[in-house]
């Protein structure tokens, strides 16, 4: 997408091309206020995947719940359109990365600084119920001299087993925890890991597990071979800490933030961290596998980072030995060294709903979901005007939004056998929502008895979208007026035509009925 061929997306307008990667193009664009915000505009071919695009759609919305001073929080998103797009604060500045590499290694009141910010940022994304899962240099901002982590992304939305084995990698080797090399549980702790990986980058000027192949580097991630003995020596108990193998012995975000508050540059007692001033944890902060996950990289390969202030490569790294990290406390006994098995993930452990968002009317007015509930009250008024034709056409619509949501648009699919209960469980609430609202207004009401049952096939044809049950046929229906509205003109003219249809159909329902 160039500026000659669209100068608007939505009701954004585009400004210039600020970036791009595997899987989108960065623009900078104004907003409807003139404020300035960071578009992402999928490619076509990862637009192409429908299954990606209904996935990302979904978890938009949690991303969305993140609210941090060091977050670029996801503002908008138009999923559904022929060219999809995910609105995102705008951050003047440098990455993380740009300015390590041509500016130096951070001073060590600039690490603690960075260091503090990105720990709060963890803190506030995880308390959203999400997981970043790809924090690196290239996706932290510096701005005023504060950390801001921007560019959310779909990297894993796409098989990373068809990218790797064309030679490309879902996330930077280098800043990956060892369990997503792994592919194997992902946890709130291999965001901690990442942090540590990357405010070593900010500390040294390298990469935290040495450079060569893509395999060399993974290998010493999945090893804990981090070069410690490079980083400075006030930082590295708080390095050591926060990139142990084992995701439960890394202590969480919040815990990790109290730390960074202990860190003193002149601490040192015999060439060693003091460990009074280090700081310690109790454990990594766990989540179940069912938590969102929030991925901000795009798909590259293997970076290898060149030494610009430096005239001759680094000679080929070989791990040093490093002072093991002391506890405060002299009853703390240090986990095990882990060891690499190849076993299933263990039993996932239940974490808190994150909180829901608030309904936010304008942006469910100016959606495709208003023209549904504007079909959806057509359609009752029309049961309630002949109750016996519309309400058979009601029951097999719902059947047929049913068996799209099950063969066309699988997500999770449920087996045939339980979708066929659901079926007839929804299906028996609303012919007993129909039967208690004809008894009511034919006992209580004072209706005849055939104005008593067109109201009763209308409550009918209400509870097949919207009694339990009824999730999957509004989901079909959803991806349908998704494909069919795919936002824009279409949506405003739909609900222009929409609203009074319903509207006097309601009012020849009413008539006929008193």
């Amino acid at each position: 997408m160039s500026m000659q061929s669209v100068e608007h997306l939505g009701p954004y307008r585009v400004i210039r091309k600020i970036g791009e990667g595997g899987m989108g193009v960065a623009h900078l664009g104004l907003d409807t206020a003139g404020r300035e915000v960071a578009i992402k505009v999928l490619h076509p071919h990862v637009a192409a995947d429908l299954k990606a695009r209904d996935r990302l759609s979904r978890e938009v919305e949690t991303m969305r719940r993140v609210r941090s001073r060091h977050v670029a929080e996801v503002l908008d998103a138009e999923l559904t359109g022929g060219r999809p797009y995910i609105v995102t604060r705008f951050a003047p500045g440098r990455t993380l990365e740009d300015t390590v590499l041509s500016q130096g290694a951070f001073a060590a009141h600039e690490v603690i600084r960075l260091a503090r910010g990105l720990c709060q940022a963890l803190v506030d994304i995880h308390a959203a119920g999400v997981i970043h899962r790809d924090l690196k240099p290239a996706n932290v901002m510096i701005v005023a001299g504060e950390p801001l982590v921007i560019d959310f992304g779909i990297a894993h939305l796409v098989n990373a087993v068809r990218l790797t084995q064309t030679g490309m990698f879902v996330g930077t080797p280098g800043y990956l925890a060892p369990e997503i090399i792994r592919n194997s549980q992902i946890t709130q702790a291999a965001d901690v890991h990442a942090l540590a990986s990357t405010v070593f980058f900010a500390a040294t000027g390298l990469p935290p597990f040495g450079t060569g192949t893509f395999e060399a580097v993974c290998f010493n991630t999945m090893e804990g071979r981090a070069q410690l003995d490079r980083a400075p020596v006030w930082l590295r108990g708080w390095l050591s800490r926060a990139l142990q193998v084992d995701p439960a012995s890394r202590p969480g975000a919040r815990e990790l933030l109290r730390m960074v508050g202990e860190l003193d540059p002149d601490s040192r007692v015999d060439g060693r961290v003091d460990t009074r001033t280090a700081g310690r944890a109790d454990g990594g902060e766990r989540l179940a596998s069912g938590t969102l996950t929030m991925d901000v990289s795009d798909l590259l390969p293997p970076v290898e980072y060149a030494q610009k202030r430096q005239e001759e490569r680094p000679p080929p790294y070989v791990p040093a030995s490093v002072p093991p990290y002391v506890p405060a406390s002299p009853s703390h006994v240090p986990a095990p060294a882990p060891t690499l098995r190849a076993e299933s993930p263990e039993e996932p452990r239940p974490a808190p709903a994150p909180p829901p968002e608030p309904f936010d009317l304008r942006r469910f007015v100016r959606g495709s979901g208003f023209v549904g509930v504007l079909l959806l009250a057509t359609l009752v008024a029309l049961t309630v005007v002949m109750p016996v034709v519309i309400g058979l056409g009601a029951a097999a619509l719902s059947l047929a939004l049913r068996a799209g949501d099950h063969f066309l648009f699988p997500g999770e699919r449920r087996p045939l056998s339980t979708t066929a209960l659901v079926v007839v469980g929804n299906l028996a609430l609303a012919l007993a929502l129909g039967i208690v609202t004809g008894s009511v207004l034919s006992l209580a009401g004072g209706l005849h008895t055939n104005q008593a049952e067109s109201l009763a096939a209308g409550a009918f044809t209400l509870g097949l979208f919207v009694l339990p049950g009824a999730a999957a046929v509004r989901r079909a229906a959803a991806h349908v007026l998704a494909r069919v509205l795919p936002g824009g003109s279409p949506i405003v003219v739909s609900t222009a035509v929409m609203g009074p249809v319903a509207l006097i159909a309601w009012i020849v329902a009413l008539l006929q009925v008193l």
